[in-house]
């Protein structure tokens, strides 16, 4: 018999209608919760044992995957006595999952022996009568045709007739159900900040429109690596690097310090100019070396007022007072 809408709702009501639950709901927002609670079980659904770290750095990497607030993950997990904590190994797991779970692998696991599916043993197709059974000669395309059968049969083919399922899910079912659906696999690992800062050069689109929007055009084009040790430097200077801890916060906080007009922006582009200088002044004098304050290259001096040297094999002319070759 199909169920009802309200017949339904009362049932995912009472699945999860225990005093512990309803003390969570009138002390906390209700929705929230309550979704906190089925993203923890889910979470331990794709858990080796359905076991967990409670570590501080993956619930709060958790809160911001799942966009909820951190402290009411915390509440859920250690308040209200829905889960099971060990302290000292900083994990937590839920009994309640572990019956669950427990009577949905024993069900498998019969429904696999009774022929995956339907519950029934396995049912044999009845052979054709040949004419061996019948006390007659086979032809040889009969004989084809019996070998061709008996293979089938030793490779698992047979037919297997499956039962009329209820329209009604179980408690156990219906956690089952939302956990394949809403499965999200295990988190992601949480990279350092600097490492997320380095993959920001592998989002070649997003550089491109980061870049569009700083407005500083072929600096940002071609000094991107440059670029992001600056940002490096930044962050460390106001110590942002604690909430920077998936690729989506690094490029939220990278669009922010780089926006056109914005004060960050302005200091980059000094600070970038200032870095080039300091670079070009150094590649300038590359092929020249400074003694007792005096240029000179390959032991000869250099007049204070001459151009730097061009390239390695240049010698200076005092005649002429030009580099030649």
């Amino acid at each position: 018999m199909k169920m009802k809408k309200d017949q339904y709702f009362n049932l995912e009501v009472n699945l999860l209608n225990d005093d512990n639950i309803a003390c969570m709901m009138s002390e906390m927002n209700a929705a929230e919760a309550l979704g906190i609670y089925v993203m923890l079980l889910l979470h331990l659904r794709t858990k080796d044992a359905y076991e967990a770290s409670c570590k501080p750095v993956l619930l709060k990497a958790m809160a911001r995957r799942y966009d909820v607030d951190e402290v009411a993950v915390e509440r859920v997990l250690r308040e209200f006595d829905l889960f099971e904590l060990d302290e000292e190994r900083q994990m937590f797991r839920s009994s309640y999952l572990d019956r669950v779970m427990k009577s949905l692998e024993e069900k498998r696991k019969m429904d696999i022996e009774n022929g995956k599916k339907g519950g029934r043993p396995k049912k044999v197709a009845k052979s054709a009568e040949t004419p061996v059974s019948k006390g007659r000669k086979p032809t040889e395309n009969q004989k084809r045709r019996e070998e061709e059968s008996k293979e089938e049969e030793s490779k698992g083919s047979v037919s297997v007739v499956n039962n009329n399922r209820s329209n009604v899910e179980t408690p156990s079912s219906l956690v089952s159900r939302l956990a394949d659906e809403g499965n999200h696999g295990p988190l992601q690992p949480v990279l350092p900040w600097e490492k997320l800062v380095d993959q920001l050069s592998t989002f070649q689109s997003y550089m491109e429109l980061a870049g569009q929007h700083s407005g500083l055009g072929k600096l940002f084009v071609d000094h991107q690596k440059l670029i992001l040790e600056i940002f490096k430097k930044h962050i460390r200077l106001y110590d942002k690097g604690a909430g920077l801890l998936f690729p989506e916060d690094v490029k939220r906080y990278f669009s922010n310090y780089i926006a056109a007009g914005s004060v960050t922006c302005r200091t980059l582009r000094e600070t970038l100019l200032k870095e080039l200088e300091n670079t070009v002044d150094k590649d300038v004098n590359r092929f020249e070396s400074v003694v007792d304050g005096r240029r000179t290259y390959l032991g000869h001096l250099i007049p204070a007022d001459a151009p730097p040297r061009p390239d390695a094999s240049a010698v200076w002319d005092d005649v002429k007072k030009r580099w030649a070759h």
